[in-house]
């Protein structure tokens, strides 16, 4: 699936160890520090190889060319350096319309063993961190939306999570959901579902008409460190679950009616909502 930007990537150390194992040259770059209203916040990473390709935004956009251009001559004299850009720059001719002053880290002399250790940790969903130019750069583990149910929602929520760059795990009974999406488990009976899917950074969203799933997919996740759960239906059908739910956990975690109220009525504005809600409480938590 083509996400919104070929050359926006949020966690970039993935592409950027598959360059080197190309036997490509490559330059990490890292906003480190900023003044003004940065277009993108501290911790934003590009990864450059010596052959132009690149992936990730510091500037939004308004000065990746240039420091494309900079990473590779980086690349070439071989040593790590911190520069800024925008407001305060030695570079009058590179200026950022948001009026920000970005300090950037360029990275060339970084070891495959240090970038492969922050992979691993992010593949076994672990937190890790690298030290660039005094700047510590935390890496969080992806974030995980859990979908189970049936429906064009399902579709549309899960091809939003994509593009937000979220592992996604769908479940479904639906025939129709087993065609239109990769790798969708199928949701038969009571121990299909993987309750072990639910850590700290996982979302559980069901999204049901027939209700007969929910109660132990819900107790499940009452049960586990998820950092948000959300179930599709009425208010009048909300207040159901959590009667029936009643002593299985802290009822008042689960969302519902699921999404923020943006007076979503189609199944895309729906998905919309919910994914909005879901964002909001992973960058809360």
């Amino acid at each position: 699936m083509q996400i919104a930007h070929p050359h926006y990537q949020d966690y970039v150390l993935d592409t950027y160890l598959g360059w080197r194992g190309e036997g490509q040259r490559c330059a990490l770059l890292t906003l480190i520090a900023t003044t003004g209203g940065s277009p993108r916040p501290v911790g934003s990473q590009m990864a450059v190889c010596e052959d132009g390709r690149h992936v990730g935004m510091i500037t939004g956009g308004c000065a990746e060319s240039a420091l494309v251009h900079d990473a590779i001559m980086a690349i070439d004299q071989g040593s790590d350096y911190i520069e800024r850009y925008g407001e305060g720059s030695r570079f009058k001719d590179i200026t950022l319309p948001c009026g920000a002053g970005l300090d950037i880290h360029f990275a060339v002399t970084l070891s495959d063993d240090e970038v492969r250790r922050i992979v691993d940790a992010h593949a076994a969903r672990k937190p890790a961190q690298m030290v660039m130019g005094g700047f510590v750069r935390r890496y969080r583990p992806a974030g995980r939306i859990v979908i189970v149910g049936q429906g064009p929602i399902v579709i549309m929520l899960a091809q939003l999570a994509v593009m937000a760059e979220m592992e996604t795990v769908i479940y479904s009974p639906d025939a129709m959901i087993e065609q239109a999406l990769p790798d969708v488990r199928p949701l038969r009976g009571d121990g299909d579902f993987d309750a072990d899917l639910l850590d700290a950074n996982s979302a559980l969203i069901t999204l049901f008409h027939d209700h007969a799933f929910e109660p132990l997919i819900l107790k499940a996740a009452l049960n586990s460190p998820a950092f948000y759960i959300g179930a599709l239906g009425s208010k009048r059908a909300h207040q159901a679950r959590l009667k029936s739910l009643r002593g299985q956990g802290d009822v008042g975690r689960i969302h519902g009616p699921v999404g923020l109220d943006i007076g979503a009525k189609t199944p895309p504005e729906i998905a919309l909502s919910i994914m909005a809600q879901i964002i909001e409480h992973w960058r809360k938590s």
